[in-house]
C-alpha cells in the first residue's frame, strides 16, 4: 500500500493569529527570550509530523539564544562601565541635529550617567548625549 502526498503546505508563511498587544519600537523582538519560547512552541505545534525536527536542534537553538542574551548583557555592562569612568573628566561630543541635519559639537565635564535599557547616556556640561557620540575624553579627576 502506497501513500502519496500532493501539494505542499506553507503554514510557516501565513500567520494563524495576530498579537494585538505587541508593538514595534525598533528593537529586535527575537532577542527577547519570551518571544523565542513562544516561537519555539508555535514551531512544535505546527511541525510536519512526517519530518519532525530533532530535539537536539531545539536545544541548540535555545543555547544559541541564551549565549546571545549573555553577550548583549556583557556589552551593556562594558558600555556602562566605560561611561562611569568618564565622570569628572572632560569629554567632547559630536552629534547630528535631528531637525536640521547639521553636526553639533560640544565639550564639558561629564557630570552623570543615565542608563535606559541597554542605552547609555552621559551628561556633558549640562547636555545629555548618547555614549556613542563621545569622540574624546581627557584629563580631569575621576570621582
Amino acid at each position: 500500500m502506497s501513500t502519496s502526498v500532493t501539494g505542499t503546505t506553507t503554514y510557516w508563511k501565513t500567520p494563524t493569529t495576530t498579537d494585538s498587544t505587541s508593538s514595534t519600537t525598533g528593537t529586535n523582538n527575537l532577542a527577547d527570550f519570551d518571544t523565542f519560547l513562544s516561537l519555539l512552541a508555535t514551531e512544535l505545534q505546527n511541525q510536519d509530523p512526517t519530518d519532525p525536527i530533532s530535539n537536539t536542534e531545539y536545544v541548540s537553538q535555545m543555547a544559541q539564544m541564551s549565549s546571545l542574551m549573555q553577550m548583549q548583557n556583557i556589552g551593556a555592562s562594558v558600555n556602562a562601565t566605560q561611561a562611569y569612568s568618564m565622570i569628572g573628566k572632560t569629554a567632547t561630543y559630536e552629534t547630528i541635529d535631528s531637525t536640521t541635519g547639521s553636526t553639533v559639537s560640544g565639550s564639558g565635564t561629564v557630570n552623570s550617567v543615565t542608563l535606559s535599557g541597554s542605552d547609555v547616556y552621559v551628561n556633558v556640561g549640562g547636555t545629555t548625549v548618547d555614549l556613542s557620540d563621545i569622540v574624546t575624553v581627557s584629563g580631569g579627576t575621576s570621582a
